[in-house]
């Protein structure tokens, strides 16, 4: 028997159910490709790439290590390697983990699919994120997912087959999207085990009250995300140990932190089942009464002034330049950006989801597009929420010490000013000799005016009969009715 284990976004050996199944095999030979199409898609960038070599590294130091196995790594079209695998070894077998990635990847496994049945050839694929398959019941979700994730976590496996090294890729000349930047995120099983670790130790003591502003998210988040999305950690590991930690005499603020964090393992699934659900949701409005609303009125100037931090909102601009130093930025902050860019400047999210994509180092699909959804209110089921930029700054970073770092060229006014430097008076200008347009634009648009148009126009839509109808479908489909927090 020989087989194939074909490593995806499941870049780990610990709880990799895929991997340990083929090691009962004759014969076994371990494959990751990087597709050509998926790195040329314009919501993948360097960032990705980076963060995948040395992910992909680590896996094959692990791999030959404890086992003196090859990963053997290609770079083409999919199906065409495919082909070649299976012509030149005879393949019986191949086991992957099931991944959820959106319209492109559905593609590429439904050309797979076609030829390993054309061949006779049996396709295992293992659950990891404990999604409903078939027969979708919200009613049971909940509970069917604790149980998926308190399964019992195989970390090691006797090893009957014999490896075989084929091609292995030592020079990563992956055309993608290139976005200069050195400060994110490093890669790698060890990596991941060591954040999970020191997030349940200690930096996620306070992870509730400090997770909204980018002064204190930075550390005390648990900074998984890009891990989780790329699978060198698995969301089992990850759940079991947050609940092992909370059954300790830890203190009541660790605790509640910790409760919190572990309901988001959930609803990070709940999204993830949504786009296996509807993978439409990538490229369209999921409620349709929502179509044409932004999509004929989008704004270049916005659009580049956003996509640059040059707003003219000091936070909002520092948050878009911190995301793109970094690849990462806490989830409120997110939610303000899209909501800015959806809102106040009325931009299509189906344009901004794919920029803030290549940034984010954690892209995860199933959670990116229904968030930017969410937050840009075209579901028809979720509450309408328009951040205020001058509140979440003023919340989120008092004294501006986010702010002037991160726009250093307002760093010199006064603090009274930091959150809305348009306050100015011109004799207050003149002594601090700033000038709108020279270092920093005046804002783009104000903020008052244009959110009560947004919410003008998107009430009109919300409250139609047809938007309303459609909605009632919607829930049916898609929410859950089990509260996740137990």
């Amino acid at each position: 028997m020989q087989t194939l284990t074909w490593f995806r976004y499941d870049l780990r050996l610990n709880d990799n159910e895929s991997f340990l199944k083929s090691l009962s095999s004759d014969k076994n030979i371990l494959i990751y490709i990087f597709d050509e199409n998926i790195w040329k898609d314009q919501t993948s960038s360097s960032f990705h790439l980076k963060f995948t070599i040395e992910s992909l590294e680590g896996l094959k130091n692990q791999l030959i290590e404890k086992y003196n196995a090859h990963l053997n790594i290609y770079y083409g079209d999919t199906l065409e390697v495919m082909k070649h695998l299976i012509k030149k070894y005879n393949i019986t077998n191949v086991n992957s983990n099931r991944i959820f990635r959106g319209l492109l990847t559905n593609k590429i496994d439904n050309n797979c699919r076609k030829l390993f049945n054309e061949n006779s050839i049996k396709w295992s694929v293992f659950n990891q994120f404990g999604i409903q398959l078939s027969k979708r019941n919200r009613s049971t979700w909940s509970t069917d997912w604790r149980k998926f994730m308190s399964q019992k976590i195989h970390n090691q496996s006797d090893v009957k087959c014999r490896f075989i090294s084929d091609s292995i890729m030592t020079n990563y000349k992956i055309k993608t999207n290139t976005i200069a930047s050195s400060n994110i995120q490093t890669g790698g099983s060890n990596q991941a085990e060591k954040l999970l670790d020191s997030f349940i130790s200690y930096r996620g003591t306070e992870y509730q009250s400090q997770m909204s502003s980018p002064l204190t998210a930075e550390t005390s988040c648990s900074r998984l995300s890009p891990s989780i999305a790329l699978g060198t950690i698995s969301i089992r590991t990850i759940y079991q140990t947050t609940l092992n930690k909370l059954k300790t005499n830890i203190n009541a603020n660790h605790k509640k932190s910790l409760k919190s964090f572990k309901s988001r393992l959930a609803w990070h699934c709940h999204f993830i089942q949504k786009l296996y659900d509807q993978p439409s949701i990538e490229n369209s409005n999921l409620n349709p009464a929502y179509d044409g609303m932004r999509e004929n009125s989008f704004d270049e100037k916005k659009y580049q002034a956003w996509t640059d931090g040059k707003t003219g909102y000091p936070f909002v601009d520092a948050c878009m330049r911190y995301l793109k130093e970094t690849g990462w930025i806490n989830f409120r902050m997110r939610a303000m950006l899209v909501s800015f860019a959806s809102y106040q400047l009325w931009l299509d999210w189906k344009i901004t989801s794919k920029f803030l994509a290549k940034y984010f180092t954690d892209y995860e699909p199933g959670i990116h597009y229904s968030q930017f959804q969410m937050q840009s209110g075209t579901t028809g089921i979720n509450t309408i929420r328009i951040y205020n930029p001058i509140k979440q700054s003023m919340d989120h970073d008092k004294c501006g010490h986010f702010i002037k770092k991160w726009v250093p060229e307002i760093s010199d006014l006064p603090d009274v000013y930091i959150h809305q430097p348009w306050l100015l008076t011109p004799i207050e200008m003149k002594s601090t000799d700033f000038k709108f347009g020279e270092k920093y634009p005046h804002r783009i648009v104000e903020n008052t005016k244009s959110t009560q148009l947004a919410k003008e126009k998107i009430w009109s839509v919300k409250t139609s009969k047809t938007a309303k109808e459609i909605a009632k479908d919607i829930v049916k489909k898609h929410a859950s009715n089990k509260l996740f927090i137990r």
